[in-house]
């Protein structure tokens, strides 16, 4: 929508970055507030935010690409172009996960309780991050001629470029024609997912409680929001669900797994 926000010499400042960064600072900002509350180290909150920041760019990066292969493997020195757009939360929130976990093994705090702690962060970075997909124009939906948003040319952002490949518009359109905004969808289930871990927290039981109620919450909105949104490959499982969709029912059922181990372990170790 507002690709570049502004130029400085030859240097743009792209909406979607800034938007990222924004994100990255209010979810470590407040993980680390909650860290004090529960008499953890703040200073661990730090030292997990590298692992997250590396994690989320390249796993994001790596998921994104993946989605668009044909298009990167024409353009390759595109896949640096970090401030232009393109993370997979998916694909950044399993690498960053991943290093996060070996980072406490290696110090020895407990996994879950930070976790927990990180959870509402999450929601709220992911509802920020969202923002700045819909200002880019990536990560849309598909066309919708009673729900959809239009997307001007200026500086092409990616449903531009797409419908003008497709063939959908003219080259010289003024704009695309009306997708759904699955991007705004995303960000306000990230905030709706903030404030109800927010809430949930007087109810936990366990460590790990958040982060698994996290990954519920999560999985059933990108779940809905999967049916809006558009794929170039948009390959099916059984002509019914996506690789995404089939993916986020096994992180349900895998969390509601934990979840009864972790609240069987709580209650035997009273």
């Amino acid at each position: 929508m507002y690709r570049i926000l502004f130029t400085i010499g030859s240097f743009s400042i792209y909406s979607y970055g800034l938007m990222i960064a924004l994100a990255f600072i209010t979810a470590i900002l407040f993980a680390m507030k909650e860290a004090k509350k529960s008499g953890e180290d703040p200073e661990r909150i730090l030292d997990l935010s590298l692992y997250v920041i590396l994690g989320a760019l390249i796993g994001g990066r790596l998921g994104y690409v993946l989605q668009y292969l044909d298009y990167y493997l024409k353009n390759p020195i595109k896949i640096l172009y970090f401030r232009q757009g393109g993370l997979s939360f998916l694909g950044g929130f399993l690498v960053a996960y991943s290093l996060c976990w070996l980072y406490v093994k290696r110090t020895k705090i407990s996994f879950w309780k930070y976790a927990d702690i990180a959870a509402p962060s999450i929601a709220i970075g992911l509802g920020i991050g969202r923002i700045g997909c819909f200002l880019n124009g990536c990560c849309f939906g598909v066309v919708s001629e009673n729900y959809g948003i239009k997307f001007p040319s200026l500086h092409m952002p990616p449903v531009y470029l797409q419908q003008l490949k497709d063939g959908l518009i003219a080259s010289g359109s003024s704009c695309t024609l009306p997708v759904i905004p699955t991007q705004l969808y995303t960000s306000l289930y990230g905030f709706l997912i903030f404030f109800i871990l927010h809430w949930m927290k007087k109810y936990k039981k366990y460590d790990g409680f958040l982060m698994l109620s996290f990954f519920v919450l999560y999985s059933i909105s990108r779940f809905t929001v999967e049916f809006f949104r558009f794929y170039e490959n948009n390959y099916k499982l059984f002509n019914l669900l996506t690789i995404t969709q089939t993916i986020l029912l096994g992180v349900v059922l895998i969390s509601l797994v934990f979840m009864n181990i972790l609240k069987k372990k709580s209650t035997t170790s009273v």
